[in-house]
This record gives structure tokens, C-alpha cells and sequence, in this order.
């Protein structure tokens, strides 16, 4: 009777298993998230690469791989109100929190976008991802511009958002942030409220976010601001201490890319957009210059972004504009 009892149990036990993964050896994975459940919904996978990564699974497990990765000192919150239309399509969305950021650990040594690009295979290792389309806001597209010539042949298609050439470029505007903002701060302090409003002044564009705007901006400046003043020097300044200069010559031309802009954006002027496209060998078909939308696009018009994205992933060309 007992092994009955004990049979009856493990069968059980598996059916339950297989109800909570769909049925199919896979869990259910979410098609949205609330801002007051982001931070509770992270998972971790410790890397190769030494660290633990903190990172966010959304959509259809059975899907087409699509990694979503942040900007500078943001996390994987920053993609969170676009995230459900590329899991509402179908993909299976990755958002992890990049070295240093969000819950994702923070060693030593400043993390340069060639770190972040390691960590990133190492993480496609750790989930079992042979291939995936790969985007990137601001520091992400960095990360994306490197992964894609260091590991191209895991690279479906990649997208660039908010992004410059590697050659420099980027200093202009984080040396003097660096220096006025995080460099005096006590090696216990964090940066002042006055910083983090400027550091993340965006417009909200979409009305039908408005319910939820705030608290997600509230959220990234406070998410942002816990991190230590090492962090926050070791993710600046690593991030103008590598020119690709040369290593553009490496470049797998049978990637697609596609490149997204905002005419307002002053961390990553449009005058180096031509430059950008020319690189990568990107036509009209895959680029977009936003009309007053500055750095953060995917904050300031989260369905719109996701839309026009979704549909070059789709087609190869962008939608017509508006």
C-alpha cells in the first residue's frame, strides 16, 4: 500500500510538472510584467565569465530568440514597457542586467563594451541560445556593435538604438558627467537626486502609458542611483576606454541591422548617423531618425519602437513614416 501511496505521489508530482511547463518540458513564461513585479520577476544564471547575471524571461519558450539590453547604469527595466509586443509576437525575450547594473554582480575593473560582449556569450552558452537577434540601447548597442564582431555567427539580426561609432565619439558627453557628478562624490556616496532627474529627463510621447510612467521612472532613476560610486566609474569609464576603429573591418556584412535614432538625442548626436549607417552598410529601408525623440526612444514612445522594430524584423524595411 505504502509504494502505492508512493507511486500514486511521483505521478502526481509529474503531472504537476508538466502542467506548470505547458505540457511540453518548457515553463510558461509571461507576456507582460507590472513595474511593481519587475524587479521580483529576475532570475540569475552564474557565467563563465565569473559573474552571476540577473535577467528577466518573457514570451513563447518555443519562439525566436530576442535579447533586449539596456543603457548605461539602466537595467533590464528599461525595455520593460516594450517588451510585452515582442512577446506578444511570439519571440522569446531575454532582458538581462548587464555587468555592474541592476542585480547582476559588480566586480572590479571597469567593464568596457568588449566585457559586456563576452558576458553576453557566456550568457547564450549558460541558456543554451545557439542564435538570436540581438538589440541594444545606447551602452547595449555597444555591447551589440562588439558581439556582433566578436561572435557573428550567433547573431540573427541586430538593432542599434540610440547608438554612435565606436571611435571616441562618446566622450564629449561622459568625461565632463563623469567629472562633475561621480568623481567628487565620497567613495560611499551616490549621485544627487538633481543628477539622476537630468541623467534621465525623457518626454513620455504615448499617452496610453501614462497610468504607469511614473512609477517606472521613478523606479530606473532609483535602481540606478543605489548603485556604488565604483560602479558607477567602472561602467562610465570603461565605457570610452575602447575605439573600434579598426575592428570595424571585421564586420560579417551578412548580419542585418537596422539603425533607430532621435533628432533630439545629445548623448549620441545625429551628426555621426551617416557615419553609423555606412559602417554597417545600412540603407533607408533600416534606418530611423525620429523627429524630437531624444536618447531614450524605447522610453519615450515604448509601442512605436517596438512596433517599428517588430515589423523590419519581420520585412527587412521599416514601416512608412507617419
Amino acid at each position: 500500500m505504502k509504494k502505492i501511496i508512493c507511486l500514486f505521489m511521483a505521478m502526481a508530482t509529474s503531472l504537476l510538472a508538466l502542467v506548470g511547463c505547458g505540457g511540453n518540458g518548457k515553463k510558461d513564461l509571461p507576456l507582460s510584467i507590472s513595474q511593481e513585479d519587475w524587479a521580483g520577476a529576475k532570475q540569475y544564471v552564474s557565467l563563465s565569465t565569473g559573474i552571476k547575471m540577473a535577467y528577466v524571461e518573457m514570451g513563447n519558450p518555443d519562439g525566436p530568440v530576442i535579447i533586449l539590453q539596456h543603457g548605461m547604469t539602466d537595467n533590464s527595466r528599461s525595455w520593460s514597457l516594450a517588451a510585452p509586443y515582442f512577446a506578444e509576437a511570439g519571440y522569446h525575450v531575454y532582458l538581462p542586467d548587464l555587468r555592474g547594473m541592476g542585480k547582476s554582480d559588480a566586480p572590479d575593473g571597469y567593464y568596457t563594451p568588449i566585457t559586456y560582449a563576452t558576458d553576453m556569450e557566456a550568457f547564450f552558452d549558460a541558456m543554451g541560445i545557439e542564435k538570436a537577434t540581438l538589440v541594444g540601447h545606447s551602452l547595449g548597442s555597444y555591447t551589440v556593435q562588439c558581439f556582433s564582431i566578436m561572435f557573428p555567427e550567433r547573431c540573427e539580426k541586430i538593432v542599434l538604438v540610440s547608438s554612435l561609432p565606436m571611435k571616441g565619439y562618446q566622450d564629449a558627453a561622459l568625461l565632463p558627467a563623469y567629472g562633475a557628478y561621480v568623481e567628487p562624490l565620497a567613495e560611499d556616496g551616490h549621485p544627487s537626486d538633481g543628477f539622476m532627474d537630468s541623467w534621465y529627463a525623457t518626454v513620455l510621447q504615448e499617452n496610453e502609458f501614462s497610468d504607469v510612467f511614473d512609477t517606472f521612472l521613478a523606479n530606473m532613476k532609483k535602481e540606478a542611483q543605489v548603485l556604488s560610486k565604483k560602479a558607477w566609474k567602472n561602467i562610465m569609464l570603461g565605457m570610452i576606454a575602447v575605439d573600434m576603429t579598426e575592428l570595424y573591418s571585421q564586420i560579417d556584412e551578412e548580419i542585418p541591422v537596422l539603425i533607430l535614432h532621435g533628432d533630439g538625442d545629445t548623448m549620441a548626436p545625429t551628426k555621426y548617423q551617416d557615419e553609423l549607417c555606412e559602417i554597417f552598410g545600412v540603407d533607408a529601408d533600416s534606418f530611423r531618425n525620429y523627429a524630437g525623440i531624444g536618447h531614450n526612444i524605447q522610453f519615450e514612445m515604448p509601442k512605436k519602437c517596438a512596433a517599428d522594430i517588430l515589423t523590419w524584423l519581420a520585412t527587412g524595411a521599416l514601416p512608412a513614416q507617419d
